[in-house]
C-alpha cells in the first residue's frame, strides 16, 4: 500500500503536534484505496485487526505517531542522546536536561522554553498516557536510584555506587517499607557497609507513608517498556501495543443480547454452536446470509429506528412494540409459520422444544436428535 510508507515517515521524521482531522484525513483516503471509491462494506476498526482475526493489519496511525513521539522518553530515561529530536532544538544541551522526567521528581516542576517543541510534546504525550494508564510518572518502582528524590536526600555518591553494584538501579532493588535493603541477604548485609548517616536519610525516605503506597506494587508493562529492554530495537511497536490495549473497546456481544431477551444465559458451549451455525447452516449464499444478519442483530427494527420514524411498533403491523425478538418469534402474524415448521417436524418424527433459540440462533439442546 502506497500511502502508508508517507504518512509513517513524515512521523518519524518531524514529531511535533498534529490536528484530529488529519488522521481522520489519512483514514477516509484509505478507505477510499481498500474500497476504490465505493461504499465500504466492512469497518475500518475490523480492518485493522490480524489477519487471523478478519482484518488486513491496517495500523491505527493516530496510535502509531503517539508511540513515535514517546519513544524519546527511552533515551531520556537512560540520558541517551542517540535520536532524540532536543538536539534540534539545541545541539549543545547536556544529554542530562530531560532525564528527570521520567519517573522522577522534576516532572511536577519543569518549565518549558517556547522553542522547546518536539520535547515539550513528548513530554505531553508521555504524562498524559501515564495518567490514563493511572501510573504515576513522578514515582514508581522503576524510579532511579540517581533520581531527584535521593539526590535531595544528599546521600554520599559512594554509597549509591556501592546499592547499584551490589542490588540494582532501580528503587524496587532497594525495597520500600518493610522491604528496605531486607529482600535479600545481600540486600541485608549492606545495612553494615554503608554510611549510618545516609542509611537513616534512605530509610526514612523509603518507609514514609507516601513512598510507600506509590511504589509497594509490581512495574506494570507499561513501565518495563522504559527500564528493562537493552536495545530500542522494536521499541515504537512495543509502545504501540500498549497503547491499542489502553483505546481497546469491547464490541457488542450479540448472543449475549439474544441471551437478555430470551431470559437464558448461553453457555461457551451454546455460544460456540451458534457461531459455527452460521458457517454450516446451508450451502445457500442466500440462506447462510440471512442466518449471519439474524445472529449477529443486523436488521434495523422499529425499535432502533424510532428516532428517525418516531413509530417503534412491528412492521407487521400487530401493535405490539418491534423488538428482534418479536419481529421474528413473538408477533401473532408470524407464530402461524413456526407452528407448521413444528408440525412438519412432527411428520419427520423430530421432537423439538418449541424454544427461538433453535431456529433463530441454531442452539440445539443437548439431547437433540442429530
Amino acid at each position: 500500500m502506497a500511502i502508508l510508507p508517507k504518512p509513517i515517515y513524515r512521523f518519524n521524521a518531524i514529531p511535533i503536534k498534529i490536528p484530529i482531522q488529519f488522521f481522520k484525513e489519512l483514514d477516509r483516503t484509505i478507505c477510499k484505496f481498500i474500497w476504490n471509491n465505493k461504499k465500504p462494506r466492512i469497518a475500518k476498526a475490523i480492518l485493522n485487526n490480524k489477519r487471523t482475526s478478519g482484518g488486513i493489519t491496517i495500523p491505527e496511525l493516530k496510535q502509531y505517531y503517539r508511540a513515535i513521539v514517546i519513544k524519546t522518553a527511552w533515551y531520556w530515561y537512560r540520558d541517551r542522546q542517540i535520536d532524540q529530536w532536543n538536539r534540534i532544538e539545541d545541539p549543545e544541551m547536556n544529554r542530562h536536561t530531560y532525564g528527570h522526567l521520567i519517573f522522577d521528581k522534576g516532572a511536577k516542576t519543569i518549565q518549558w522554553k517556547k522553542d522547546s517543541i518536539f520535547s515539550k510534546w513528548c513530554w505531553f504525550n508521555w504524562r498524559s498516557t501515564c495518567r490514563r494508564m493511572q501510573i504515576d510518572p513522578c514515582l514508581s518502582p522503576c524510579t532511579k536510584l540517581k533520581s531527584k528524590w535521593i539526590k535531595d536526600l544528599h546521600i554520599k555518591p559512594d554509597t549509591l555506587k556501592l546499592i547499584e553494584e551490589k542490588l540494582g538501579k532501580h528503587l524496587k532493588h532497594m525495597g520500600t517499607g518493610k522491604n528496605f535493603l531486607n529482600k535479600t541477604p545481600m540486600a541485608y548485609a549492606l545495612r553494615s557497609r554503608i554510611d549510618k548517616w545516609d542509611l537513616i536519610k534512605l530509610q526514612s525516605f523509603c518507609k514514609a507513608k507516601d513512598t510507600v503506597v506509590r511504589t509497594k506494587r509490581q512495574p506494570t508493562d507499561w513501565e518495563k517498556i522504559f527500564t528493562n529492554p537493552t536495545t530500542d530495537r522494536g521499541l515504537i511497536s512495543k509502545i504501540y501495543k500498549e497503547l491499542k490495549k489502553l483505546d481497546h473497546r469491547e464490541t457488542n456481544n450479540p448472543i449475549k443480547k439474544w441471551g437478555s431477551e430470551l431470559n437464558k444465559e448461553f453457555t461457551a458451549e451454546e455460544c460456540r454452536m451458534a457461531e459455527k451455525h452460521l458457517k454450516k447452516c446451508s450451502t445457500s449464499l442466500v440462506i447462510r446470509e440471512m442466518q449471519i444478519k439474524t445472529t449477529l442483530r443486523f436488521h434495523l427494527t422499529p425499535v432502533r429506528m424510532v428516532k428517525n420514524s418516531g413509530d417503534n411498533r412491528c412492521w407487521r403491523r400487530c401493535g405490539e412494540r418491534g423488538t428482534l425478538l418479536h419481529c421474528w418469534w413473538d408477533c401473532k402474524l408470524v407464530q402461524s409459520f413456526w407452528k407448521s415448521v413444528w408440525r412438519i417436524l412432527i411428520k419427520l418424527d423430530i421432537e423439538l422444544p418449541e424454544v427461538p433459540a433453535i431456529p433463530l440462533l441454531g442452539i440445539y439442546p443437548k439431547d437433540a436428535p442429530t
